[in-house]
């Protein structure tokens, strides 16, 4: 919550500048009616004199998507000498069953802003423009809550929130507003605007109108989904510096899907990293100005295609020269990258180094690198990740009957024996060892009351519980933790459940849908809390949270500055075994069924020991797991089975998830604490699945190493005949029921710690159903190409080294490149037609022309006989250059 008014740096763009000075002119007007006609109106009426006004409107855009948050604007104005608190409830679409309220506080003879987070329900109709939106004030007293009506005497209020369904937004960052008697800021802000406005006019094809974005203040909504309607944020500008809330937001917008363009040309650097920590990957070396430069840009699909343009002009612009360790360098100028980009989370950040101006032409239209840039930034954001669906069955199957112990019923199995016992030798003393006919079936009748006696008890009362499941995701390079975080709540009887959250964490319900009156009301504080009627006995109702905590690094001994028990990363590196790495022991928490997993890479078993204080990790080339496979144990418990479920689930969307981010070890522990409260009548039980990056550190140079498969990277390799469309490196999948004959160039990528590494064995392990065909394995290197494997009929999982260091080339490719050949089967007729695939680099000087793309062939047969590849990994052992 921020005093009244403030907050102005982000704003959306209009086609033209007439029509960004209409939109922001009529905005002006809009917001001065909104706000202070009623206030006039107050001071005019002497009946309504005492009653504060609370005027809600909506904010950030002015037409908003579905499924999406969208905050709006409470602004109170209190005339009376004292300090009133005030409750504001809205609701869309006349269903008063889901409302959204804010409690804050206005002292006297003042006037206060509050944001209040509304979800837009999903709709049906796409050609829907408009939802209503109703507004109520509401009062608390001893009988209850009641409505209060405003300065019109109405106790709701209504009006309108725009729809769309198409639309992109986008927003700017600049600096604060400051006193601007020479208009510079001003001008440079329609530059800007005219900049984006050109970039997106090349990336969106459909018209559509842009209104204006336009905050009230110098800072961003601090509150849940506050940047959720944003596709594209551009930052040009130092704003965020002041605006802790705001930097904390847009971090998280970005690794929830968002995508980010931060100009460095206008930007601290200092600001950068305060925003993305270790993932901004730059350092400056210099900055100048250019009159004239020839700006280089990488083809769309082939990155080592560069179409060159001119640009030059009396004005010069700003460049600033930079180093940067990204492998995405869209643009340079001059041989320093002038545009490259680097993904964080589910998002991706576009650096530019060169001026505003140089990304136009002379007649200020958009140059090849914008089109290029803009197509790939101006999209709608990518949808994040989540684990809510593959965790609910976990979830739900914790809420059920309690299942006696083993010790229950080996004590009442341990006296039914010493009971047949005792009197066994009893009646031997009495020589009337026939009464054991009786005996005998009297103490298992006893044994079995007493047992059905205590399944009754256990059953006969399921505990109220809440139930929990999270997936907690490390990011190393802020030091915060992603938890997202899925609920059951079940009533054994009618109980009221008013679920309080801390004020970084939103609890929100499955299923908004249902016939009870839900309502999230947030302080001043931050702090939510659900007020509903009692749920029903015998039900669960399902919630989830999606959160984000800072948490301790390895360094940190003081506890009171940890807020979190998980730690940051494993830290390690290949020996002559395998991989070993070390992480600090997170208190007494567990670490249950880890394993190691390198998407699209294979998972990897892990064996883990710990060591005083911290926890080895070990990895050895012969700990890879099968598909679909995350425990090494051969037979599992029912946690283990629900586990694998769960896991599977989740990897079945790992091309678009924090996997996709480099190796990382998962392992099962107990639930973080989100800052959930309850009541204390509930029962609390949980699970938490946590995912840790793995960084390594260089072995040491001269020792003999192993890298196992599950560090090594699959790509498709482009060599004279294009880029074989048989394998997505994208998720690691094979095409299946192939019949044409094919060869393809892949390359096993080795991590970039390693560095330089001298290759003395490989160990090919390949899964193929290819009856009747041949299959050739080739190693390439140089120039060269050695045949290394051959087989007639493969079939089922083959295994096979390379151990001839001569034909083992790692150097040119920082890996080895491999190809696979499948010929046509025995005895068919194989057309020799092919047809273009897609495009790839040129190479050869009979093939394209230097700069054109390269065609992708695949030919054709007519077979009907299929093939396929299932998997292919290797693991390599060497010696570590120096």
């Amino acid at each position: 919550m921020q005093s009244y008014p403030h907050r102005l740096p982000t704003m959306r763009f209009c086609p033209s500048g007439s029509r960004r000075l209409s939109c922001a002119s009529i905005a002006a007007f809009v917001f001065a009616v909104v706000i202070y006609l009623p206030s006039l109106a107050t001071a005019q009426s002497g009946e309504s004199a005492g009653k504060p006004n609370v005027l809600v409107a909506p904010s950030v855009v002015q037409r908003a998507s579905d499924s999406r948050w969208t905050p709006l604007t409470a602004v109170g104005a209190n005339r009376t000498d004292k300090d009133r608190e005030e409750i504001v409830s809205v609701y869309l679409d006349g269903n008063a069953d889901i409302q959204f309220a804010t409690k804050f506080w206005i002292p006297a003879n003042s006037r206060r802003q509050a944001w209040i987070p509304l979800l837009v329900p999903p709709q049906d109709d796409f050609d829907r423009v408009n939802i209503p939106l109703t507004t109520m004030s509401i009062e608390s007293g001893p009988d209850g809550e009641t409505l209060r009506p405003d300065w019109t005497d109405s106790a709701t209020v209504d009006r309108s929130l725009l729809l769309t369904q198409f639309e992109i937004n986008t927003g700017l960052l600049m600096e604060a507003p400051e006193i601007d008697l020479d208009g510079k800021q001003v001008a440079r802000m329609q530059e800007l605007m005219s900049l984006i406005n050109a970039g997106r006019s090349t990336a969106i094809q459909q018209s559509m109108e842009l209104p204006n974005i336009a905050f009230a203040s110098n800072f961003l909504p601090d509150t849940q989904g506050g940047l959720d309607q944003l596709d594209q944020i551009v930052i040009a500008g130092n704003a965020l510096k002041q605006d802790s809330a705001g930097l904390l937001a847009v971090r998280r917008w970005l690794r929830r899907g968002g995508r980010l363009w931060i100009m460095l040309d206008l930007t601290d650097a200092d600001l950068v990293r305060s925003l993305l920590g270790d993932d901004a990957e730059f350092d400056i070396a210099d900055r100048t100005t250019l009159n004239q430069f020839t700006l280089e840009t990488a083809d769309v699909v082939a990155t080592q295609a560069f179409a060159s343009e001119e640009w030059e002009s009396e004005t010069p612009v700003d460049f600033v020269r930079v180093y940067t360790a990204s492998k995405d360098v869209t643009c340079n100028v001059n041989g320093w990258p002038a545009a490259f980009w680097q993904s964080v989370g589910d998002g991706e950040v576009l650096f530019t180094t060169l001026g505003h101006a140089g990304w136009l032409t002379a007649e200020s239209a958009p140059t090849v690198a914008l089109g290029q840039l803009s197509r790939r930034l101006f999209e709608p954001r990518a949808k994040p990740f989540e684990s809510v669906t593959a965790m609910v069955p976990v979830v739900n199957d914790q809420i059920g009957y309690s299942i006696p112990s083993r010790s229950i019923a080996a004590s009442l199995m341990g006296a039914n024996t010493l009971l047949i016992a005792l009197g066994g030798l009893w009646w031997m003393k009495r020589k009337r060892l026939e009464m054991l006919a009786v005996l005998i079936p009297a103490v298992a009748l006893l044994t079995s009351a007493v047992m059905l006696w205590v399944g009754n008890q256990n059953s006969g009362s399921i505990p109220t519980t809440i139930a929990s499941g999270q997936l907690v995701v490390i990011n190393d390079a802020t030091e915060e933790a992603d938890i997202q975080s899925t609920y059951a709540v079940y009533c054994q009887e009618e109980t009221p459940i008013e679920l309080t959250s801390a004020p970084d964490t939103f609890v929100q319900p499955l299923d908004w849908s249902g016939s009870r009156t839900k309502r999230v009301q947030w302080g001043d504080s931050g702090i939510n809390r659900w007020i509903q009627p009692d749920q029903p006995p015998g039900t669960v109702e399902n919630w989830y949270s999606d959160t984000s905590m800072f948490v301790r690094s390895a360094s940190t001994k003081d506890s009171s500055k940890q807020s979190s028990a998980i730690v940051r990363s494993v830290v390690g590196t290949f020996d002559e075994s395998g991989f070993v790495g070390r992480f600090p022991t997170a208190g007494e928490s567990q670490v249950e069924d880890a394993f190691l997993a390198g998407f699209p890479s294979p998972s990897s078993a892990v064996s883990i020991n710990p060591a005083g204080g911290e926890v080895e990790v070990r990895i050895g080339p012969s700990d890879v797991l099968a598909k679909d496979q995350f425990v090494a144990d051969t037979l599992l418990d029912d946690e283990q089975s629900k586990r694998q479920v769960v896991l599977r689930r989740l990897f079945e969307t790992a091309e678009k998830s924090f996997l996709v981010n480099g190796p990382q070890l998962l392992f099962w522990s107990d639930p973080q604490s989100v800052g959930l409260s309850v009541a204390d009548s509930f029962t609390r039980k949980g699970t938490s699945l946590i995912s840790v990056p793995v960084r390594l550190v260089p072995p040491e140079s001269g020792s003999r190493i192993i890298i196992p498969s599950t560090f090594i990277q699959t790509e498709s390799f482009a060599k004279y005949r294009g880029i074989s469309s048989l394998f997505n490196p994208r998720n690691g999948q094979w095409l299946t029921d192939v019949t044409k004959s094919t060869e393809t160039d892949l390359l096993f990528k080795f991590p970039d710690a390693v560095g330089q590494i001298e290759l003395e064995r490989v160990n090919v392990k390949l899964k193929i159903n290819a009856p009747e065909r041949k299959l050739t394995i080739s190693a390439v290197h140089g120039d060269d190409s050695t045949t290394v494997f051959e087989q007639q009929s493969p079939t089922g999982t083959i295994q096979f080294a390379i151990d001839d260091p001569s034909i083992l080339d790692a150097k040119t490719h920082q890996g080895l490149v491999l190809t696979i050949a499948v010929s046509a089967p025995e005895g068919s007729e194989e057309t020799k037609g092919s047809f273009v695939v897609s495009q790839g680099d040129p190479g050869q000087s009979n093939g394209p022309a230097p700069g054109a793309p390269q065609p992708i062939i695949a030919e054709t047969e007519n077979t009907s006989k299929t093939w396929q590849i299932d998997a292919l990994a290797i693991d390599v052992e060497g010696v570590a250059a120096p």
